[in-house]
């Protein structure tokens, strides 16, 4: 497995009689969601922990399951064994996860939050780099793996699948990814680097979705050991040079 960009802390045998302590009434720190509000797809988004003991609990089921969905595959992944390690119960993980596939949508958000938006924020502001290679940079990041190669494939996988409840969850407005790269290819036709007559939208999604998908199904295959993990990167880069042809003046 692919050394993780955020390590994932295993649970101590010290910890073991606090942490099980304050999970005797963890739901009792969680506000209910708004049916009307947090509602995508007819499924709720789930609680959001108003107290540290809440954002503890669901931090710890988060991680857990992470640890779970990695070694075995959305499919094999169990949420028996995902509270047992974390100590609580299957309605406090369905609370704050309606859906075991909304970890991977979490774990995208993460992403965006951590990595993505701050690359964006300091592409903006360099003047000295061309706006193809910084889009070209925050593209390789996206396909970079945060726990390993299978857990990535199945995490754009679940983004692109449902776009709009990856945003409600990121709660950055809608399609956050295409505003992203959007606004690169925005700031890229103030500068005459991207054609002046070119549909941004457009071009954005296009963008994203034919190197999304073509390194999604890389990273399966490094997964299964079937290709080295230097594809990722190298269909990555021709998906991106190919998708650049019809954007770049």
């Amino acid at each position: 497995m692919a050394t993780s960009r955020y390590p994932i802390p295993s649970r101590s045998n010290n910890d073991d009689a606090d942490y099980l302590h304050t999970m005797d009434n963890a739901a009792a720190n969680i506000t209910p969601p708004d049916p009307e509000g947090l509602l995508v797809g007819g499924v709720g988004l789930g609680a959001i922990p108003k107290q540290q003991r809440g954002i503890d609990v669901r931090d710890r089921l988060y991680e857990a399951a992470v640890r779970e969905i990695d070694e075995k595959g959305i499919e094999e992944s169990r949420v028996e064994n995902i509270v047992a390690e974390a100590g609580t119960s299957w309605g406090t993980f369905f609370r704050y996860f309606p859906r075991k596939e909304d970890i991977f949508l979490h774990a995208s958000a993460r992403e965006f939050r951590e990595n993505l938006r701050p690359a964006w924020d300091e592409a903006i502001s360099d003047e000295a780099t061309p706006i193809r290679e910084s889009a070209r940079s925050i593209i390789l990041l996206m396909m970079e793996p945060i726990v390993s190669p299978r857990f990535h494939a199945e995490m754009l996988t679940e983004t692109l699948r449902h776009p709009a409840r990856f945003a409600a969850i990121l709660d950055e407005g809608e399609l956050p990814l295409a505003v992203l790269m959007a606004g690169l290819l925005a700031e890229g036709q103030n500068r005459g680097e991207v054609k002046p007559d070119a549909p941004i939208p457009v071009c954005a999604a296009v963008l994203l979705a034919g190197v999304m998908f073509s390194a999604a199904r890389v990273l399966q295959d490094v997964a299964q050991g079937s290709r080295p993990g230097s594809d990722i990167a190298e269909v990555a880069n021709q998906a991106f040079d190919l998708a650049w042809s019809g954007v770049g003046a």
